[in-house]
């Protein structure tokens, strides 16, 4: 009895040391997944401890043909602020309470932040950067640059173009900050501050003359809707380029809405040319050698049983090819094209690069125009229209600078140029090939020379007289164009004058300028006249 007795208390001894025995395993698994889960935590906090706070970013820069930036030449003061409410404090007395609930808020949260000022500050928690301002308030050729998207990409203009080389030469400006397990700057903790905005000196160079860019910018602040275009002969690189009205790249959004198209590139836009376009016809004649030698100008002429009138109507005489130029006679212009028939003006049309669209870079074209088929000037009032540049004829402001160029060059047809090439990091430039590089003889040289006289006469005693300048010698050819739109029950004209002006050496810049939906074209005039006279006194 007793040893049974024993036994079982034996049992239930080794039962309790059993059960002891899973409880303490138990026990210590437990404790490893703590601990386990605490070095977890603490690695985790760990990788939390640093804060990013990017304070700004930029990419490559674009400079002008002397390598002079365009882009990034104005700055702004940035600070970045780890959050205390002495350094809140302080920026509330500098801002004078203008950013006050968004100070509140940044206190609150405790992560560092950034803030734009007007003036650096001096302060432990708070440290303030120069940085480039991407687009100056008053920012040179914003139709030649463009814009970005909301995501810093390129939008428009060279931005779009080249975005790819922009990019490649992006900076950063960033600060390090080390925050507690909720992400709050600890105050006093050492920061760390990283800076490439060194990089962005790398970019891209177009054409454009900052000087003759801003002297066209200018003399266009009258202009209301319009483009002027100013070429270098003989390469027909774009020294100018102005569109009308202009925007600013920090109100897009207000630009988009507006009614008068800020955003439209006039100057890669087409319109009707006007009687710009008679010196097509002209070189279509000397070439083929079937000039009008006289023609007896009564003021109107029928074609194909419509009246086709001069200016008001008003009789020329007798004129010969410089006179029918220097007074831009309708008729005579008319009589050539039914003496030439279609095709040789058409194809000089062609060989002065109108009717294609161009492309200067990724995204970035001027539009093409439009230019008559064939078959549809066998009508006699259709050739007639097209012979002094109205109908089925469409040109852009970029294009007619090219037929001057081909002119004023000696008759070798060169497309506008806009990119000079990349800019490395070093600012050593790699000049690059043209998308489209066209470069061919449009005319003869002696058709070339004949017509740049009949243009100096133009603007000596004919129509282009008004604009011509007092300091340089110039070439001009007047446009009027229809457009179909009245107001006050008078037609509103696009108004052209586009020619060139030469230095002691001869024909050295090309200029174009239209005035879109005009009563009169005294403005153009002036504008053409006021840029022609600076560009020289520059030269």
């Amino acid at each position: 009895m007793k040893r049974t007795k024993r036994l079982s208390m034996m049992k239930l001894r080794a039962w309790l040391m059993l059960v002891l025995i899973f409880a303490l395993m138990a026990f210590a698994g437990h404790s490893l997944i703590s601990v386990s889960g605490r070095a977890e935590y603490v690695a985790a906090a760990g990788q939390q401890s640093l804060y990013r706070l990017d304070v700004a970013r930029s990419r490559g820069t674009i400079y002008d043909c002397e390598l002079a930036p365009l882009t990034g030449i104005t700055s702004r003061w940035v600070a970045a602020v780890a959050p205390t409410i002495e350094a809140v404090g302080t920026l509330e007395t500098a801002t004078r309470g203008r950013y006050r609930e968004r100070l509140a808020a940044a206190l609150e949260d405790g992560r560092p932040f950034t803030l734009e000022l007007s003036r650096p500050i001096e302060h432990p928690c708070i440290e303030t950067f120069s940085v480039p301002r991407r687009y100056a308030e008053n920012q040179l050729a914003p139709h030649v640059i463009g814009y970005l998207d909301g995501m810093g990409r390129g939008a428009s203009g060279i931005e779009l173009a080249m975005d790819d080389a922009l990019s490649q030469y992006k900076g950063q400006l960033t600060v390090y900050y080390q925050v507690d397990a909720l992400g709050r700057a600890i105050a006093g903790a050492e920061r760390k501050t990283e800076n490439t905005m060194e990089h962005t000196a790398g970019g891209v160079a177009v054409t454009i003359d900052s000087d003759i860019q801003r002297l066209a910018e200018k003399v266009s602040k009258e202009l209301g809707k319009g483009a002027v275009v100013v070429t270098e002969v003989p390469n027909c690189e774009i020294r100018a380029l102005v569109s009308m009205p202009d925007f600013r790249q920090d109100e897009i959004y207000e630009a988009a809405k507006d009614p008068d198209s800020p955003l439209l590139n006039r100057a890669f836009s087409a319109y009707a040319p006007g009687s710009v376009f008679k010196l097509v016809t002209a070189a279509a004649a000397l070439e083929e050698g079937s000039v009008l030698n006289t023609f007896d100008c009564t003021g109107s002429i029928n074609a194909g049983g419509l009246m086709f009138r001069c200016f008001d109507g008003r009789p020329h005489g007798r004129v010969g090819l410089q006179e029918a130029i220097e007074q831009s006679c309708n008729g005579y212009f008319i009589s050539t094209a039914r003496a030439l028939g279609a095709g040789p003006v058409l194809s000089m049309a062609y060989e002065l690069g109108f009717g294609g669209e161009q492309e200067f870079g990724r995204g970035l074209y001027s539009a093409g125009g439009s230019l008559p088929d064939i078959d549809s000037l066998y009508n006699y009032r259709a050739l007639a229209n097209f012979s002094f540049g109205q109908g089925d004829l469409a040109v852009t402001p970029v294009q007619l600078c090219g037929m001057m160029n081909a002119i004023a060059s000696g008759g070798e047809y060169r497309s506008p140029k806009l990119i000079e090439g990349i800019v490395t990091g070093s600012r050593e430039l790699i000049p690059q090939t043209p998308v489209s590089d066209d470069t061919h003889t449009a005319m003869s040289r002696r058709t070339a020379r004949l017509l740049q006289q009949y243009l100096i006469g133009a603007a000596k005693n004919g129509t282009g007289a008004k604009a011509a300048p007092d300091n340089c010698q110039s070439g001009i050819k007047t446009g009027t164009a229809q457009t179909g739109v009245y107001e006050d029950g008078e037609e509103l004209m696009n108004f052209w004058y586009c020619g060139f002006i030469s230095d002691d050496s001869g024909p050295r810049y090309c200029i174009t300028v239209l005035k879109e939906g005009a009563k009169d074209s005294g403005a153009a005039a002036d504008i053409f006249r006021e840029l022609a006279e600076g560009i020289a006194g520059k030269n």
